[in-house]
Parts: structure tokens; sequence; C-alpha cells
């Protein structure tokens, strides 16, 4: 099986709903209401395709040498999490990755993390730790106005060797709807590819 295609699918699926009924709508207005949206698609992609996995929004995830790090979403199943999703929502302005990038590589290179559920305070739950995947699917989507060249860094960051990557973009145009791109190497072959909203 291709590796993480099927939950790059969803995500590209969630991340389409989001920009072309979302965005184009009105709805959003913020990076906020972009992950609010973003992650209620998801869910709904997961639930049509009966895909059980759990959505943690900006989880405290600590790393082995106790640094934390709060990345937007992380996707996991019952043992790993599987994605580390990173959002920006500048629809007026070119999105700054090097802080993002600089996140995520830091999760791909532990060899494991905790995701912790600090203001919980309902019935006991099982412990919240999970390792990171070897094919976790490192991901990071924007609607901005600028480029929409895929990040040098999937390539050359040593830390996303092995792992799989989805860089997802809705680049707006003044008085259109946006032009949507998608960059990875999640399956058998890497592609690029370009939809007309």
């Amino acid at each position: 099986m291709a590796r993480r295609a099927k939950l790059a699918d969803h995500l590209i699926q969630a991340w389409r709903r989001t920009v072309q009924t979302d965005y184009c709508n009105g709805h959003i207005n913020s990076e906020r209401s972009l992950q609010a949206l973003l992650v209620a698609n998801l869910r709904a992609a997961f639930e049509e395709a009966r895909s059980a996995r759990r959505i943690f929004v900006e989880p405290t995830v600590q790393l082995p040498k106790g640094r934390l790090i709060r990345p937007d979403v992380v996707i996991c199943n019952a043992r790993e999490a599987i994605c580390f999703l990173e959002l920006k929502y500048v629809p007026r302005g070119r999105p700054c990755t090097a802080k993002d990038m600089q996140s995520i590589s830091s999760i791909a290179r532990a060899e494991g993390i905790t995701v912790k559920l600090d203001r919980y305070r309902g019935p006991d739950l099982p412990s919240m730790s999970f390792n990171v995947s070897k094919t976790a699917l490192f991901a990071w989507a924007a609607i901005h106005s600028g480029d929409t060249v895929p990040s040098g860094m999937w390539t050359t960051e040593p830390a996303f060797n092995g792992h799989v990557f989805l860089e997802m973009h809705a680049a707006t145009i003044h008085g259109q709807n946006p032009s949507e791109q998608y960059h990875t190497n999640a399956g058998r072959v890497k592609y690029s590819e370009s939809v007309a909203a």
C-alpha cells in the first residue's frame, strides 16, 4: 500500500472543502477559524471513509528532552502520531514558513513524543503517549497570496528523510477563487497538482 496516500487524500479532500466552501463563502477570517473549519471537514472526511482517527488541535507535544511544541493539528491512530500539520492564513500576504518547518522538523527528529492533555479534567483516560510513526506525514497548508513553489526543506532537511510530506496551497487572486496547488511524496510517485477551484 502507498505510504500515507489515503491520509493525504483525506487531508486534500478536507482542504478543498475548506477552501472552496468555507473560504470562498467568506466564513474564514483568521487562522483559528481556518483551523476549526479544516478540522470539521477532516472529521467529516474520516467519518465518510469510516477511518478511525484522533485529531488533536494545538496539543502540547513534549519532545524527549522536555522541549514543548504546539503543532496546529496532530492526527493519531490508536498507537502512533501519524500526521503533524501546520497552518497559515495570510490571504493578502506571503506566509513565513521558517518557524513551522523548524517545529515539525524537530518532531521528525524525535525518537518518541508525548501528546499531553494538561487541561483535561474528566474521567480517567488511557495514557496519551504516542510514538512518531516511521512513515509520519508532515503537512503544511496555507491560504496566502505568495507563490506555490514547494519548500526545499522537505528534501534538504535530514529530519524528513524517510518521512512523507504534503504541502497544500490556496493562492488568493483578487476577484477570483484561490488557485489550489498540492505537492507531496505520499504515495508511490511524487507529484504536484494544480486544481481550479
